[in-house]
């Protein structure tokens, strides 16, 4: 079994990279989906933002947590919230870049929110592992 273990530095990467190919995606204009076939898609929107901003999320607080503070679920709590404010700023921009197709919308806010906090829940249900 492979065994890979990052370092926050990498984790932050990861993070960063991450971040930009939600903005990419978010602000794509809507016309790139339907020239690759890839429309379908906007039928699955919410548990896509969903995952996307999970990840976001986890990628987030493995970077800011790998070396166990003594703050971790306040950290969890705060990366988590980090990452609905990002979900929330994409949609602000996909508002004001109307001309893409795309549009602000709450629910895709609320989907985004409830991704980053399901990890929130997840990190706060294995608290006591993290903690050793």
């Amino acid at each position: 079994m492979i065994n890979l273990t990052f370092t926050s530095k990498t984790y932050y990467l990861f993070t960063g990279i991450w971040a930009i190919c939600i903005l990419v995606a978010t602000l794509t204009s809507s016309s790139t989906f339907e020239q690759f076939h890839l429309s379908g898609l906007f039928g699955f929107d919410k548990p896509i933002h969903f995952i996307l901003f999970g990840i976001q999320a986890w990628l987030l607080v493995k970077s800011i947590t790998i070396n166990k503070p003594n703050n971790f679920m306040k950290l969890v709590f705060f990366s988590c919230l980090a990452c609905a404010f990002y979900g929330a700023f994409t949609e602000i921009l996909q508002g004001i870049f109307v001309w893409l197709g795309r549009g602000f919308d709450y629910d895709d806010i609320a989907a985004d929110t409830l991704g980053s906090f399901t990890v929130f829940g997840w990190f706060w249900f294995k608290r006591k592992q993290f903690a050793q």
